[in-house]
């Protein structure tokens, strides 16, 4: 079984009662995933925050940051 199509095949074979075993499992293994946290949509939000300043600082003509401490800063360096 190596697709969604193939697995739903076999698991409409199986008896009720062992549809009802897979579906508390099943249950039991989504339950305990980690949630998918908001937080990363507002890093990403305060990430681009920090690249527009920062293209802002390094604009021709314009003295500031250095494009060097610009990319250190933004890969975390």
């Amino acid at each position: 079984m190596s697709t969604l199509g193939d697995i739903e095949s076999v698991v409409t074979s199986l008896p009720p009662s062992q549809q009802r075993s897979l579906l508390v499992w099943l249950q039991s293994v989504v339950a305990t995933s980690p949630a998918q946290d908001p937080k990363p949509r507002a890093v990403r939000e305060a990430w681009l925050q920090r690249l527009k300043e920062r293209r802002e600082l390094g604009r021709p003509g314009k003295t500031g940051t250095p494009l060097q401490q610009i990319m250190d800063d933004l890969r975390g360096d």
